[in-house]
């Protein structure tokens, strides 16, 4: 499981970091083999010790502070506070430490285009919303960035507990991504996944020398804690929304706080009970990209420009299988080598991550078909930006955390099944997320600490009356609608909804979810407005991309020697200024010259020549900075492979600047020596045609060349 947990990460991650093995720095063989020969949760353990009320020692009281992020995350006073809920560590052991939780408001506000005419005074609904954080394992931080602007605070309080074992909330592995670079970056795929048991292990081990408990982290205390919350706040009821390990929390946590439950949303659904396999990873990545595959063929252009596309990306992760990737890195610290190591899984897993985003689903096809041909043709310089180093985006991990809840909730066997059968049925996309005896080294190393499965009784299905929504995006690589509809029987009054070409959470994507939320917040026994989910439609595919490395070259200059970057940046400089001034005086001057009734010298065709210059290579740099910003935003993974498929014409047109430079000092100088020209009218062509020649020059050398 610790390799499909590193290649799930990948979503979270920067564009050039791809599923690195991590190991905590501190805990080595002698410190393990410490917390091994006690264990200090042992002395509040026993029966004898558990309280008759799991709530005995809560004090539901919550310390106001200012919230972790700021300075990280935009936002005013009242607009969002911070606070901290005091638990046991246990509930089950009476003399288990506390700890405390960080919970974050987002308050709700006034929509900025509300109008008072049409809809009356606004007022905020009194009955709030707890959020169900995802992973398991998520921090906060990410959630509080997406949400602040999401349309559901549009009419109520949204509460965030960052649960327990992550961030700000007694993370007890914080160190957990600082690995090892040896046992991180390996030579083979069997050492490369050794390595992520490693890693639990020395996380496991520095966790219980530090008296952590590891059986209090588990998804049944994860439920109470949202019970005391509730409490804490002094709510009779409240809304629940989850989404992905949220949804396994909001069926847990309806079994524990029925009463406490006025509605609630659960989206990307994964079944609470144990005896359902639930990571057939491989079948549902099979079964997204055959559905991209068939919208793409219902589409003639897409159909045209991208034959074959599973097949031959299928083909790929088997020949990166056989060979796997080498390169020179760029940071020796995270390389001691040198060398950095690339296996199949970063090409299985860099296209499975993009299907959690629907927003990255026009351009799929064409970066599926990118990377293909990138192991097709071996050519690998664009990865060596990989090796860089770098950071997550928000939506990191507390990777201990997410090890512990796969222990504490009984993962292991039903993660052993799935990728055993999914090794008979899908055997190259399986080979993406490991070997399925790592589950059964995962589940030693869990006991050894004493984070053992819980009871089976504990995670039966849920069987519920409260209205429920059961939501799913029809492409979500990772909990597929097949899932929801496993537990659907349980919910007597729960409605499964459905977002067309939607990804993992549409709900918190989807653009109108926010009002499709407040909608059913408002009057859950209401008739149900589909407007929302129905109106997803299949993708616009862009084309194929244009293959350059040319953004990755100058990322690989800028990390080997920053102040390198300084010449190739001024050159484009220099000559975006005198494009952009040229095209402006070219234009305006024939303008001014009928108004003020006056002739030009002649030039023999320069004039116009330099004007043609100038918006080529204005519209040339223009657009592949665009361009660039554009994959960017859309789907910075593109950015490995190349950019939208457009701006090779801007590339062709600052290639074409080049010989128009040409021409244009050509008959500059022809011109001079016919009728001297103004200083100012010759100084402005020669520099104008210099530029032309300048960047098409500056196109060849660092990578953007149109073929």
């Amino acid at each position: 499981m610790t390799l499909f947990l590193r290649a799930a990460r990948t979503a979270f991650l920067s564009y050039f970091i791809m599923m690195t093995t991590v190991f905590a720095q501190d805990a080595q063989p002698a410190d393990i083999a410490a917390a091994l020969s006690e264990d200090p949760a042992q002395e509040s353990d026993g029966s004898e010790n558990e309280p008759a009320d799991l709530f005995a020692r809560d004090t539901f009281r919550l310390r106001t502070v200012i919230c972790p992020f700021k300075g990280q995350v935009d936002y005013k006073p009242g607009e969002i506070s911070c606070s901290l809920l005091e638990v046991p560590e246990n509930r089950e052991k009476s003399r288990s430490r506390m700890i405390e939780l960080s919970i974050t408001k987002l308050h709700a506000r006034q929509p900025d285009d509300w109008d008072t005419e049409e809809k009356g005074e606004w007022k905020k609904r009194e009955d709030p919303i707890i959020y169900l954080t995802g992973g398991p394992g998520a921090k906060a931080q990410g959630y509080v960035s997406r949400f602040k602007d999401h349309g559901i605070r549009d009419a109520r309080d949204l509460y965030i507990l960052e649960q327990r074992g992550i961030g700000w909330s007694a993370d007890f592995c914080q160190d957990y991504s600082l690995f090892d670079p040896a046992a991180a970056n390996a030579p083979d795929w069997e050492t490369y996944q050794q390595a992520g048991l490693e890693a639990m292990e020395a996380c496991f081990a520095k966790a219980k020398a530090a008296r952590v408990d590891l059986s209090g982290y588990s998804t049944v205390e994860n439920a109470r804690d949202v019970h005391a919350l509730r409490r804490a706040l002094g709510f009779e009821q409240w809304n629940v929304w989850g989404i992905s390990y949220g949804s396994i929390l909001g069926q847990a946590y309806l079994k524990e706080d029925p009463e406490g439950v006025r509605a609630a949303v659960i989206d990307a659904i994964v079944p609470l009970q144990q005896d359902i396999t639930f990571f057939h990873i491989a079948r549902h990545y099979d079964r997204v990209l055959t559905m991209l595959e068939d919208a793409c063929k219902e589409d003639s252009a897409c159909a045209r420009d991208f034959p074959d596309l599973v097949e031959r990306y299928k083909n790929a992760i088997k020949k990166v299988a056989a060979n796997p990737i080498e390169l020179d890195a760029l940071d020796e610290e995270l390389f001691p080598s040198g060398k950095a190591y690339f296996f199949h899984d970063l090409i299985g897993g860099a296209p499975f991550s993009l299907f959690y985003e629907q927003k990255n689903y026009p351009s799929l096809p064409a970066f599926i078909s990118a990377l293909t041909r990138m192991v097709e043709e071996e050519n690998y310089d664009a990865l060596r930006i990989a090796t860089a180093g770098g950071g997550g985006d928000g939506f990191d991990i507390s990777q201990g955390m997410y090890n512990a809840i796969s222990c504490n909730d009984g993962w292991a066997p039903g993660i052993r099944k799935s990728f055993e059968e999914d090794g008979l049925d899908h055997p190259v996309l399986s080979m993406i997320f490991g070997d399925p005896s790592l589950a059964d080294e995962q589940a030693k190393i869990c006991k050894r600490y004493g984070a053992d499965a819980r009871p089976a009784e504990e995670y039966l299905p849920v069987e519920t009356n409260i209205r429920t929504l059961l939501v799913e995006g029809a492409m979500d690589p990772i909990t597929p609608p097949p899932l929801a509809k496993l537990i659907l029987p349980g919910f007597s009054n729960g409605t499964y909804v459905e977002f067309a070409y939607a990804g993992h959470g549409p709900t918190r994507s989807v653009k109108c979810a926010g009002e499709f939320l407040t909608k059913f917040y408002d009057d859950p026994e209401g008739e149900l407005d589909l407007s929302c989910p129905q109106s997803m439609e299949r993708p616009e595919f862009s084309g194929p991309l244009f293959a350059t490395n040319g953004l990755t070259n100058l990322a690989v200059m800028f990390t080997e020697d920053k102040k390198s970057i300084a010449f190739p940046a001024i050159w484009i400089g220099l000559a975006a200024v005198i494009f952009v001034f040229g095209a402006i005086v070219y234009t305006l001057s024939p303008v001014a010259r009928i108004i003020n009734r006056s002739g030009a010298m002649p030039t023999g065709g320069a004039r116009i020549i330099a004007w043609i210059t100038a918006l080529a290579g204005a519209a040339s740099i223009g657009g592949i900075a665009a361009g660039a910003a554009m994959a960017a935003q859309e789907n910075a993974l593109l950015l490995l492979t190349g950019l939208p498929g457009w701006t090779k014409l801007a590339a062709l047109a600052g290639l074409a600047a080049g010989p128009l430079g040409l021409l244009l000092l050509w008959l500059t100088v022809k011109a001079r020596m016919r009728t001297p020209l103004p200083i100012g009218v010759s100084l402005g062509l020669i520099l104008t045609g210099a530029a032309g020649v300048a960047l098409a020059a500056w196109i060849a050398v660092w990578g953007f060349l149109p073929f």
